[in-house]
């Protein structure tokens, strides 16, 4: 628990300060391999096709803003239900990949540009 506690500041830290997070920096990916394996490894299942998550399955992972040291942790180690990826299920280089094709992804669009929200009072 210790552990995961630190680790979890940690992220949170270089989350809250951009700088950090990028000095930290995540390995270089490939984004085409980690689109493959977001869903041969069965990523998609519980964080939905593109990313986007689902409140009873599993939260969003396109554009994460996790440091790629924290959502590696996460991985190999997770804080909730979901099962542990060790290194020999998933490598490091692999979980870099998916890393890269999650910040490909484009961001959401503001709520408050959708035409058919604007009409239910999305302020």
């Amino acid at each position: 628990m210790k552990i995961f506690t630190i680790t979890l500041l940690a992220g949170l830290s270089l989350c809250a300060n951009p700088a950090l997070a990028q000095q930290a920096g995540a390995p270089a990916g490939n984004i085409e391999n980690g689109k493959k394996h977001y869903t041969t490894d069965g990523c998609y299942q519980c964080h939905g096709t593109v990313g986007n998550g689902a409140a009873l399955t599993g939260p969003k992972l396109a554009n994460t803003e996790l440091p790629f040291e924290a959502f590696l942790m996460q991985l190999r180690q997770p804080s909730n239900d979901m099962a542990p990826y060790e290194a020999k299920i998933i490598s490091d280089a692999t979980v870099a990949d998916i890393y890269a094709w999650l910040q490909s992804l484009p961001k959401s669009p503001d709520p408050k540009s959708l035409p058919l929200l604007t009409g239910m009072g999305v302020k």
